[in-house]
């Protein structure tokens, strides 16, 4: 049998497992797939313990960017980024990847989003920024500005500005936490949210947070995390079983898992 995982702290609540395994069964793959909450310091022995007995496995928070000092080789986008959250494992060597770019991508072509020619404002400055600002600057032609508490932030090579100063946007990408259930905070106060915009949120629990609800609100279009997350799945089950999964496929399992999960990832 084959092995796959989930690495970070935590995942225990993580729905991949749940979606993953049972694609498996669909595509009759001989593999589990399972979810490792792991300290920092036992990192190191899990990657000479995966170079043994996983096929590959995704990184999630906070070790997207620690795990690279431990691979053989990366990819160019996912260098460029600064992040890795897959990681595949071919004879003993383990090659990073980043799936979220992708993932990303993919949500705003199914969601017909386009960016080309329009004022974007990043909400936060962690690694999933970092893989969406990226994206953008390699496939749309836009202004791309980010709301931080630490405007003396210069990793981004982009504009940033206080969360006071927020005004004039047309597109609004939260790529923070807040919001995440049981969490039903704003990224932002509403106030700040201007009429008409196009509300993403990287978050999928709930579907709809209280942000993209303020954006509806506002008539503008909002658009959740979960085809960023399917899109990102679909491109792990590629890279790790060359499979090509359907996107109603995968929804499916993960609408069901969606719709009875009151924590998950």
């Amino acid at each position: 049998m084959m092995a796959s995982a989930l690495i970070g702290k935590p995942v225990s609540h993580s729905i991949g497992q749940y979606i993953y395994n049972r694609l498996f069964d669909v595509y009759n793959i001989d593999s589990i797939y399972l979810s490792i909450d792991i300290d920092e310091n036992n990192i190191k022995k899990f990657i000479e313990y995966s170079r043994r007995n996983f096929i590959g496995f995704n990184v999630t928070a906070p070790y997207k960017e620690v795990i690279m000092k431990y691979l053989n080789d990366i990819d160019l986008t996912a260098k460029n980024i600064g992040s890795v959250n897959l990681v595949k494992n071919l004879y003993g060597k383990l090659y990073g990847y980043n799936s979220d770019y992708n993932g990303f991508l993919f949500l705003l072509k199914n969601n017909n989003v386009d960016l080309n020619g329009k004022n974007v404002l990043i909400l936060g400055t962690g690694g999933i920024a970092k893989t969406i600002i990226y994206a953008i600057k390699n496939n749309y032609n836009s202004s791309i500005t980010a709301a931080t508490r630490n405007i003396n932030n210069k990793k981004l090579g982009i504009k940033t500005i206080k969360y006071d100063d927020i005004n004039g946007y047309d597109v609004v990408i939260n790529c923070t936490p807040v919001g995440t259930d049981p969490d039903v905070n704003m990224p932002l106060n509403e106030s700040k949210i201007n009429d008409n915009i196009t509300g993403i949120d990287v978050i999928y629990n709930p579907l709809e947070t209280e942000f993209l609800r303020a954006v509806k609100n506002k008539n503008g279009i909002a658009v959740n995390g979960s085809d960023l997350f399917i899109g990102q799945g679909i491109e792990t089950l590629k890279k790790l079983y060359s499979i090509d999964i359907r996107y109603d496929e995968f929804k499916a399992f993960f609408m069901k898992k969606i719709n009875n999960a009151i924590h998950f990832k």
